[in-house]
């Protein structure tokens, strides 16, 4: 699948300003980062000092990033971290400032995320990182109840290997229902599967509760909020804590369809 070479330049100039050698002074006649951030590149493919500058100031804008005026020549000005900037260099984890790791670690924590999933969770961080938060927030929605739905299929055939056929019969005329509200078949869904968690993997109960009620409130606030004409903005520390739920959650959610196909 093709990467976004705007987003992807961004992410490599939040990892080398993150790094404390790296040479990153503005310069004049020689631009020093600049040359550091083409030197990530193979020759053949390395990014023009335009489309740098375009994606430095980009980051300026995002509050990332700012130019340390210290220096008295302004060849020694650098381009420095923001605190935002710093935080986001050093999550390790779902972080959607760096858009092409955020969505390598969803394939590789992943590897059973639908086509279907991932389209909408590309297009989600696609969105966050050109601060269409609202529009981001509506496409996590779409995938959490895509993923929510592959999931919730999957329990209905081992419910019914448990024996409880007329429970399992009645979630699948749910799921089926194209008049019932995402959130309210989640609720049915997790009503049923709660009354069988004796039935679970220790490993999949444990905290089981706390992981429904992270969708619940996702599927709530982008589908509900986001995605009807309520006049709601979303803000963007808000969509970037629901990026990184998105991504833990996500995992728990397929470890839970992959037991219920065994």
């Amino acid at each position: 699948m093709k990467s976004n070479p705007e987003l992807t330049l961004q992410s490599t100039i939040l990892r080398l300003l993150s790094q404390p050698d790296v040479d990153n002074r503005l310069g004049r006649g020689k631009h020093f980062f600049t040359q550091a951030v083409q030197n990530q590149y193979p020759a053949e493919s390395r990014p023009s000092p335009d489309l740098i500058a375009q994606t430095l100031w980009s980051l300026v804008g995002k509050g990332l990033i700012y130019i340390d005026m210290w220096q008295s020549a302004p060849e020694n000005w650098k381009w420095r971290l923001t605190n935002t900037g710093v935080k986001s260099a050093k999550d390790e984890q779902f972080n959607p400032d760096d858009p092409e790791r955020y969505l390598a670690r969803l394939k590789s924590n992943i590897p059973d995320i639908s086509d279907l999933v991932y389209t909408y969770a590309k297009e989600s961080v696609n969105c966050y990182n050109h601060e269409c938060y609202l529009a981001s927030a509506v496409m996590l929605g779409v995938a959490s109840e895509a993923a929510f739905m592959e999931m919730a299929q999957a329990s209905v055939k081992w419910l019914q290997s448990l024996g409880e056929n007329g429970v399992a019969n009645k979630l699948q005329d749910i799921l089926d229902n194209p008049k019932q509200p995402y959130v309210k078949k989640f609720e049915e869904f997790r009503k049923r599967i709660e009354s069988q968690k004796s039935e679970l993997p220790k490993q999949l109960a444990n905290g089981m509760s706390i992981n429904f009620d992270s969708v619940l409130d996702l599927l709530r606030i982008n589908r509900n909020k986001a995605g009807h004409p309520t006049g709601e903005s979303i803000r963007r520390d808000d969509q970037y804590i629901s990026l990184q739920m998105f991504g833990r959650y996500m995992q728990r959610l397929y470890n839970l369809r992959a037991f219920f196909l065994k």
